[in-house]
């Protein structure tokens, strides 16, 4: 099972990877082949979402950003445990059927009540 955030940071990576200038023309020509394969199977795989990956990704970093900005009290950690735990609440699950509930499974940081 796959989430939102993760595979925003996994796709962030491997953009960064793609777009990347070093090595050699064969290895180069390798990491970006498998960047754009992990990239379109990330895109493939949140097509379903209203705005398709891309446009989850610009409303999850925003609201990351909002968090931050009206938390600055918390600890970096925190805040970002904060932000990733708001912002799944409300990212629809494939075959959920009302497109507005999500599968939060466990608490997402133990000990840490919010």
């Amino acid at each position: 099972m796959h989430d939102i955030i993760g595979d925003i940071i996994d796709w962030d990576e491997a953009h960064k990877a793609f777009l990347a200038g070093e090595g050699q023309t064969g290895e180069r020509y390798k990491q970006r082949l498998e960047a754009a394969v992990l990239m379109v199977e990330i895109e493939k795989r949140w097509q379903h979402l209203p705005g398709g990956f891309h446009g989850e990704r610009k409303r999850v970093k925003a609201h990351i950003r909002a968090v931050a900005d009206t938390a600055p009290s918390l600890s970096s950690e925190d805040l970002c445990w904060l932000a990733i735990t708001a912002a799944s609440v409300w990212i629809p699950q494939s075959g959920t059927g009302s497109g507005n509930s999500a599968q939060v499974t466990g608490d997402a940081r133990p000990g840490v009540t919010w």
